[in-house]
């Protein structure tokens, strides 16, 4: 059990700090569409990995999904663990201040804010912490009833929770004790879910499928409910004893993550598509950078389309677009666009997904004469292989630059 809540001490603490924590290209993943694209992200994970030490995920969509279904903090979410540990850190100091008014909004502010991540791991433990401090604020300011019920939640939510005077005063312990020994009224609470057949829970207890009814304590309760392919939701709730029975109802979103990471690529229907599927995938798979690459044409022939991001919120670099002549030539394209991206500028969003020139048809009956040798020789040589680069003139109605390099030269010998 010991092992148990270190593993939630360690989750609470890394979701706190997850965000201040400064970026390195120490994990790149490789997001790539198109027919050949398992080709591509190999090619690409080789080319990225020479000379650095580096991990390189080829599949990070895959390992996003599994992320999110074993329980990963959403990205949003970082932010409330770390500003409610902020709030009862500062109660918990007003506190023992003596500044027992302050001490109490802080905690109430933290708590009520922690709502929104009980159904997140560790979020019931900050929840319960927030409430045991509140707990002892209301008792030292002569609200026994008040302590008690958040007392009580407390130790229902988080009922491993070392309880010494290492970190507590006597008289909070006492009454912590008390809460434990009491035996309030009981009443009757109904919970409906939408949608029918959800799992709920209260206080962590397991109550079965909803609609559902239980027999729960009067005072402060947590009800949860979950349901495939939805959102997990959490609400607070207070049975009070002049009442017979009571009653709550929740709803449930969809899980627009979880549809996401099914979808894949095809899910990038547009650029703010395009970009929240791949800033997600690289929050949940631990990514520093991102490689995007789609493969499209250019002339009639193939090409790769490639960007490179990372940050938060995420930005790439313009769109390398590198022509080639087969597939036995993709490494040699991969190689060029790493080369056009690994150090340009990241300021654009996810585009190389959705450009008009990703997943079309290339021509099916190219030009034989133009295979000719003797189109190898002179001038016509120059003209062919030669590098053509060229960086279009942004402004704030264009889309970003495209890098494009003639395929001609990646001819496979």
């Amino acid at each position: 059990m010991m092992w148990a809540r270190c593993v939630q001490r360690v989750a609470i603490a890394a979701a706190i700090c997850a965000a201040a924590l400064p970026v390195h290209a120490e994990v790149i993943g490789v997001v790539a569409a198109g027919e050949h694209h398992g080709e591509v992200a190999t090619a690409f994970a080789a080319i990225s990995r020479q000379g650095r030490d580096v991990t390189v995920v080829d599949d990070p969509i895959a390992v996003a999904r599994a992320a999110r279904s074993d329980g990963a903090v959403p990205i949003a979410a970082l932010a409330t663990f770390r500003r409610v540990h902020d709030q009862i850190d500062e109660g918990w100091r007003a506190y023992l201040r003596a500044q027992f008014d302050f001490a109490l909004a802080r905690l109430a502010a933290a708590r009520s804010e922690a709502e929104g991540i009980l159904t997140l791991p560790g979020g019931a433990q900050l929840y319960a912490d927030a409430s045991l401090k509140l707990g002892a604020v209301l008792a030292k300011l002569g609200r026994a009833a008040d302590a008690q019920a958040a007392l009580a939640l407390a130790l229902a939510l988080d009922p491993e929770r070392p309880i010494s005077t290492a970190e507590l005063a006597p008289d909070v312990i006492a009454a912590i004790d008390a809460a434990r020994a009491a035996t309030p009224p009981t009443r009757e609470l109904h919970v409906a879910v939408e949608p029918v057949g959800a799992t709920v829970a209260i206080d962590g207890r397991p109550l079965g499928r909803a609609p559902v009814s239980a027999t729960v304590t009067v005072g402060q309760h947590v009800v949860i409910a979950r349901a495939p392919g939805a959102i997990a939701a959490a609400q607070a709730i207070a049975i009070d004893a002049a009442a017979p029975s009571s009653s709550v109802a929740l709803e449930l979103d969809r899980d627009d993550d979880a549809i996401m990471f099914d979808a894949g690529v095809a899910y990038a229907r547009d650029e703010a598509a395009a970009t929240r599927m791949v800033e997600a995938v690289a929050h949940y798979a631990e990514l520093d950078e991102v490689i995007v690459v789609a493969e499209g044409v250019r002339s009639g022939g193939p090409a790769l389309l490639a960007q490179r991001c990372a940050g938060s919120p995420l930005r790439c670099t313009a769109v390398a677009e590198i022509g080639y002549s087969d597939t036995t030539a993709i490494s040699i394209a991969a190689r060029s666009a790493w080369e056009a991206i690994r150090a340009a500028e990241l300021r654009y969003p996810v585009s190389a997904l959705v450009d008009a020139r990703a997943g079309g048809k290339l021509i099916a009956q190219r030009c034989e004469w133009c295979r000719s040798p003797w189109l190898w020789t002179g001038v016509g040589t120059v003209a062919v292989i030669g590098t053509i680069v060229t960086i279009a003139v942004l402004s704030a109605s264009r889309p970003p630059p495209t890098v494009s390099v003639d395929g001609s030269q990646y001819v496979a010998h």
